[in-house]
């Protein structure tokens, strides 16, 4: 029963103060508003080329689940260590080690026999885990959906 009064009091609190604002505090939608321009970012040669990195991956991952790999090493990927960063600071000894590893493992994908390919690719997708845990951790999700379980 004093739910029932407190959950009462509460709405006509409620509904008397939504309707309390005058007329002048009232914004009209349909009034002429400047329209703020969106500005894309543009990504950078980083974001580019991980992005590549990215759906590079995911094919030879779909090829490994098929059995084969009949792709290989792109050197485009040797980018990394110069391919300019959304913030430049973000390339440190942490980053210059990770990006090395990260070109090591995904070379000895290539490299593999077709029992370690698996392993390997996990490896190198692995890498890439390692270093955004320490620097941008938001792609961290859709880097591990790359993992082969």
């Amino acid at each position: 029963m004093h739910y029932r009064l407190f959950f009462i009091s509460l709405l006509v609190i409620v509904l008397t103060g939504c309707n309390s604002s005058t007329n002048k505090d009232v914004v009209v939608e349909n009034e002429e508003t400047p329209n703020k321009e969106l500005i894309m970012v543009e990504p950078s040669e980083m974001a580019n080329l991980m992005n590549e990195m990215y759906a590079f991956n995911e094919a030879i991952k779909q090829q490994i689940l098929n059995g084969e790999l009949n792709t290989s090493y792109s050197t485009r990927f040797d980018n990394i260590h110069s391919a300019v960063l959304t913030d430049p600071s973000d390339r440190d000894l942490n980053f210059e080690s990770f990006s090395k590893l990260f070109i090591e493992s995904q070379k000895a994908l290539f490299e593999a026999p077709k029992e370690e390919l698996v392993m390997r690719y996990n490896n190198a997708i692995n890498a890439c885990i390692s270093c955004h845990n320490v620097k941008c951790s938001g792609p961290i999700p859709r880097i591990k959906k790359l993992l082969i379980k």
